[in-house]
């Protein structure tokens, strides 16, 4: 299959730096590839065209190995269940995003973030993914436990660079583990103490993230967190390991994205018990890789 029209004329405002007339060109072409196999990407990428970004934005050198940057185009949607709880923090968020436009307009500081807290396997790390996904946004993780482990006497320092590359830049900004860092305040010496200075630059750096940026941040310690940035948070919710009804609608939908035929009554049993997002996820690929080799 040749180019199109419309692909010809993207390339060609490429060539001639006429990068809106181009980006205007992929989006007609991300409308007009209807193709099963691309439609998660395709969808992704019109949004982040929307969105008015040209690229996943890269990292410098000093941050590389500190902030990661991950392209979540390929996400697949059609096998991530969004729970009772997931739906209703999602729509908040999306909330959050007209919120935030409106309050810019106002000249009022307000940081689209949402704290989520729960036992390990709740989908916390999957869920910001999603969302990121559906919006059209660029990815970026930060794992404050990889932080503090490599990088201690210096985390501070490293914070503030981090978030001073992110501001301006139209992003979910995913802290993961931020009870590494967040903790109560209170001790002033050693380890605690180094704790507690970067526990105030956190929470320094997060109230200069006013410029559409979406801030997500995971626990499962939520009452170890100092009470101050746990007011940094618009909302904060905890993800428990689904009900049945939950857990059985999570098996169908993600044994039907694979192959409907491995659907039986012995699988959807398995949600008869609560069980976390993790395990069914762990469940269910045993499950196929049995069915593939019967």
């Amino acid at each position: 299959m040749g180019l199109d029209e419309d692909m010809l004329d993207c390339i060609r405002a490429l060539a001639e730096n006429r990068i809106q007339d181009a980006k205007d060109k992929a989006i007609i072409c991300c409308i007009n590839d209807t193709t099963k196999k691309n439609a998660s990407k395709t969808f992704y990428y019109k949004k982040l065209l929307e969105n008015g970004s040209t690229k996943m934005f890269e990292l410098p050198l000093n941050l590389k190995g500190l902030l990661n940057v991950q392209d979540v185009s390929d996400f697949n949607e059609a096998r991530y269940y969004l729970g009772k709880e997931q739906k209703k923090t999602y729509e908040q968020i999306v909330e959050g995003v007209n919120s935030t436009l409106k309050m810019l307009e106002y000249g009022i500081p307000y940081m689209n973030s949402t704290l989520i807290y729960g036992e390990p396997g709740t989908g916390k790390t999957e869920f910001a993914k999603y969302v990121a996904f559906k919006l059209g946004l660029p990815y970026a993780y930060l794992n404050f436990s990889y932080l503090i482990d490599s990088y201690m006497g210096k985390t501070a320092q490293n914070l503030n660079r981090i978030f001073d590359y992110c501001k301006g830049k139209k992003c979910v900004l995913m802290l993961d583990e931020i009870d590494c860092i967040g903790i109560e305040r209170g001790h002033d010496t050693g380890a605690d103490g180094e704790l507690g200075r970067t526990t105030i630059a956190l929470m320094q750096s997060l109230d200069g993230l006013v410029d559409g940026q979406i801030v997500i941040g995971a626990t499962n310690r939520c009452d170890r967190l100092d009470k101050a940035l746990l007011r940094r948070f618009q909302r904060q919710v905890v993800f428990k390991p689904f009900d049945k009804e939950e857990c059985q609608a999570m098996i169908e939908a993600y044994m039907n994205s694979v192959d409907s035929s491995f659907l039986t009554d012995d699988i959807v049993q398995y949600a008869d018990e609560s069980h976390t997002q993790a395990e069914i996820v762990k469940f269910l690929i045993e499950q196929i890789v049995n069915k593939i080799n019967e």
